[in-house]
């Protein structure tokens, strides 16, 4: 096992975070309050929020590689995105595969050159170089099995670095809120001096609820269900082909293959045309 400079990195500024966090909760510094912009408003804490993002950063950083904690933030800029693979993406790869069919049989080893060039960087390039290096249908798919299978799992550690950040916000929002307490109790004789406290140890549970409930977590919930219907995609695209490697016909290929399609696309497809 070796020491990862990037971990002991993350790790560092994490704790640097919520180290500034704490300070400025209690009172030891007063950094944030000198910067008007930053203390005029009633619902934005910086320092509870520190505690909170410092608090979730050391957690992911300690347990995953630095390489998934930085995905699982870009893809929150894909919050609102939409999945590419639907009912009409799958029957637009139908109609690719019927095509590549045609294509392979007019002059196969031209069009395996051709499909292996112009899909390179993705699961039908891969699949395309097996078939022209004359692995069986077997090989193809077991090869083709491994690829979507681990393409799919390292989706999915992204999905699971999210829901480690919905878990553990929360907690860093009940451990600032302890801080604020603190500075609470320490005022006790002084009440007029108890509100920031009051306000800090509230806001940030709040911080740290509402980022693992309104973020974190269905942001995980996305992008699951992205990697699930990505991977069926890949393993519908993994069976035409091979149906194309059998030299099966045409019509068999289409038959075949609007099995895995949603029995309703058709009527969704006129709905949608009638403007429904």
């Amino acid at each position: 096992m070796r020491l990862s400079l990037t971990n002991i990195f993350g790790v560092l500024f994490s704790i640097g975070i919520l180290v500034f966090g704490i300070l400025e909760v209690t009172g030891a510094t007063s950094y944030i309050e000198s910067i008007p912009i930053l203390s005029d408003y009633q619902f934005l804490n910086i320092p509870s929020l520190f505690i909170v993002m410092g608090g979730v950063l050391n957690a992911v950083f300690i347990t995953y590689q630095p390489r998934y904690v930085g995905k699982a933030f870009l893809s929150l800029f894909y919050f609102f995105s939409q999945a590419k693979t639907n009912s009409k993406a799958l029957e637009n790869d139908l109609d690719n595969i019927l095509e590549w069919n045609e294509q392979i049989r007019d002059n196969r080893v031209q069009a395996l050159s051709k499909f292996e060039e112009e899909h390179q960087d993705e699961i039908e390039g891969f699949l395309f170089s097996l078939i022209s290096t004359n692995y069986n249908n077997e090989e193809i798919r077991d090869f083709g099995s491994n690829n979507i299978e681990e393409q799919y799992f390292r989706k999915m550690v992204v999905v699971d670095v999210l829901r480690a950040m919905g878990g553990a916000a929360p907690s860093f929002g009940m451990f600032g809120t302890l801080f604020g307490l603190v500075v609470m109790l320490g005022e006790l004789d002084n009440p007029s001096a108890m509100g920031p406290g009051l306000a800090a140890a509230l806001i940030t549970t709040l911080y740290g609820i509402a980022l693992a409930r309104f973020i974190f977590y269905p942001m995980a919930e996305k992008l699951k269900n992205i990697a699930q219907m990505n991977k069926f995609r890949e393993y519908f695209i993994l069976e035409g082909i091979l149906l194309i490697n059998e030299k099966k016909s045409s019509f068999y290929i289409k038959d075949k293959m609007k099995t895995y399609l949603q029995r309703d696309f058709k009527r969704e497809e006129e709905l949608e045309l009638q403007g429904v």
